[in-house]
This record gives structure tokens, C-alpha cells and sequence, in this order.
């Protein structure tokens, strides 16, 4: 057993080691494989992980802890931990040779990590759109309609991203509605817990393809999002997938990454790239507000605030 003075702990979990002590595990967040003999501080008490990333410390109670994690290969961890626990504690950490400055513009561009906390809907307007660039939430349906096979092309595209983006955490949508507006009526893109995406005219006249938007509540998660395709593009071009998956990125709070490939790079070409998919495996193991190096907001980990109160940012091309 280690308590405060440290040490190296078990190659293992323990046998019910007692009522007070928290064990854990220190792991790489991209491939799950051991982060081993690194440092750990739980509350006051230090202790060394072991070459399988196992750690114990006997902490006396139940309760949250703060927690540290240092050492070579890694970049150092702040979190909360609370234990102990039935199962080890689970400490992923972010390798020191991974691209941050990436990460960051993809995920943390305002400073805190935003993303869902919450399987969104999906909402087809299958009725192709009027775009007008000072519209906020309320556009016109043209008589033009995509097709059945149309809609369930973009579906399957959207769902793919989906999980690609949310490494998994998503798989499929929590609800999906075909919306086919009669011409001149119009229909709103904005809705809380949703995503919705449409065809519309005229998007060329900005100068690009497709855009898209999300809303953040206060804590950063991401609550409501939009996408609006250039109707020719979309309906005429084989890379229509690539903008589709682009665009849901941004519609997950996504921004453009400059410095490497990337799926997400702000000119439409590179698909989902390695860096992509473990971008997404680390901020999916990460709160809203998570900050850089990789601290996690107000000492908590894995939660969030639930103010509910939803704010658009600005149309990402």
C-alpha cells in the first residue's frame, strides 16, 4: 500500500485493498495503451504510477479529490478524482508529442474546450432553401426538393461524421426529422439539442460552398447547431461528403486547424485525418471549459454546469 510518502505502486488493481484506498490507472488518451512511472498527486498524498500505469493511494474517506499528473512523454494533467471507488480511477493522458497548438485550434479556440455533452437530433429541411446572408434563424423553402435518396445519402454522410467527430461517443443521432417546408414558407435553424442542415441558393455569393454555426451554453457545451450547403456544389459535386462532414464539424463546435491536415482545414479537400481522430478521442474524454495545457474547469471532471441559456457564434465558412 502507498500513502503520502510515495513509492512504486502494484502491476495491477488490487484484491480489495482496503476501505480507504483509491486506486487508479494512468493511460494514453489517444490509444488506451499504460502511461507508466509517472508522478500522481491525489489531495497531499504523492505517488509513482507503475510500469502499467497502476497507482493506490489510502486516502481514509470517500470524497473528490484534486489531482496532478507529471512527468516525461506526458502533458501534465489537472483534474478531480473521487474514490475510492469499486473500479480504478481512470487518468487519460494527452502525450507530450501530440500536437496542442492543433488540438487548440480545433477545440479550444476561444481558450476552453467546447463540444456536446448530449446526443444531438438531426434536422433535414429537404425543401432547398433561399440563403439571404443577414438571416439568423428563419429562411424560405424554394419548390425544388432533394429526392428520398438524396436525404439518406446526406443522413449516412452525417452520421459517419458524427462518430468520427465525437470518437464514437456518438454513433447515430439522437432523433432524425425530414422537414419538407412548402415554397415560400419558411422554417427556423434554430433549435436546442439539435442540428439541422439544409440545401440553399445562392451560398456561392459568400464565396465559399457551405458554412456552419453552433450555440454554446455558458459552460461551453454545445447545444444547437446549423448547416447550410451550396445547393449546386452539394448537389452536383463528388466531394460533397468532405463539405458535409466539414461543415457538421463546425455544427459540433469545430474550428478550422491551419498548421496540419486536417478534415476541418478552413480550404475543402483533406478527409478525416489521424490527427482528426485522435483529436476527437481526447476531447471526448475531456469537460467543456477543459483549458491548455489540460486542466479541467473549476477542479470537475467529466460534468458541467446545467445553465441552459444557449448563444450563437459566428457563421464559420
Amino acid at each position: 500500500m502507498l500513502v503520502a510518502c510515495g513509492g512504486s505502486s502494484p502491476a495491477g488493481p488490487s484484491e480489495g485493498g482496503g476501505a480507504g484506498v483509491l486506486e487508479g490507472r494512468t493511460v494514453n488518451a489517444i490509444d488506451g495503451a499504460a502511461s507508466p512511472d509517472v508522478a500522481v498527486a491525489v489531495g497531499s498524498w504523492n505517488t509513482t504510477a507503475d510500469s502499467n500505469g497502476y497507482f493506490r493511494v489510502d486516502v481514509g474517506r470517500v470524497s473528490s479529490y484534486k489531482t496532478s499528473v507529471h512527468g516525461n512523454g506526458i502533458v501534465a494533467r489537472e483534474t478531480m478524482v473521487t474514490g475510492p471507488g469499486p473500479e480504478p480511477a481512470r487518468l487519460s493522458l494527452i502525450p507530450a508529442s501530440f500536437d496542442l497548438k492543433s488540438f487548440d485550434e480545433m477545440f479550444r479556440p476561444n481558450g476552453g474546450l467546447q463540444r456536446w455533452t448530449a446526443r444531438p437530433g438531426l434536422v433535414v429541411l429537404a425543401s432547398v432553401m433561399t440563403y439571404v446572408n443577414w438571416a439568423k434563424e428563419e429562411y424560405n423553402a424554394t419548390a425544388e426538393q432533394l429526392s428520398d435518396e438524396e436525404v439518406e445519402a446526406l443522413v449516412a454522410h452525417l452520421t459517419e461524421g458524427l462518430s468520427i467527430l465525437t470518437s464514437g461517443t456518438f454513433t447515430t443521432f439522437a432523433s432524425i426529422e425530414i422537414e419538407r417546408p412548402s415554397a415560400g414558407k419558411s422554417a427556423s435553424v434554430s433549435r436546442p439539442g439539435k442540428i439541422v442542415v439544409g440545401r440553399y441558393n445562392g451560398i456561392v455569393a459568400a464565396d465559399t460552398v457551405g458554412y456552419g454555426q453552433w450555440a454554446l451554453g455558458g459552460d461551453g457545451s454545445v447545444g444547437a447547431g446549423a448547416m447550410f450547403l451550396d445547393r449546386d456544389f452539394d448537389k452536383r459535386d463528388g466531394r460533397r461528403r468532405l463539405l458535409r462532414i466539414h461543415e457538421l464539424g463546425h455544427a459540433l463546435g469545430l474550428m478550422h486547424v491551419t498548421n496540419r491536415p486536417s478534415i476541418m482545414n478552413p480550404v475543402l479537400g483533406p478527409d478525416v485525418s489521424d490527427f482528426d481522430r485522435a483529436s476527437s478521442s481526447i476531447a471526448f474524454q475531456r469537460p467543456p471549459g477543459n483549458r491548455a495545457p489540460d486542466v479541467d474547469p473549476s477542479g470537475l471532471s467529466g460534468s458541467h454546469s446545467n445553465r441552459r441559456t444557449l448563444e450563437w457564434g459566428p457563421r464559420i465558412f
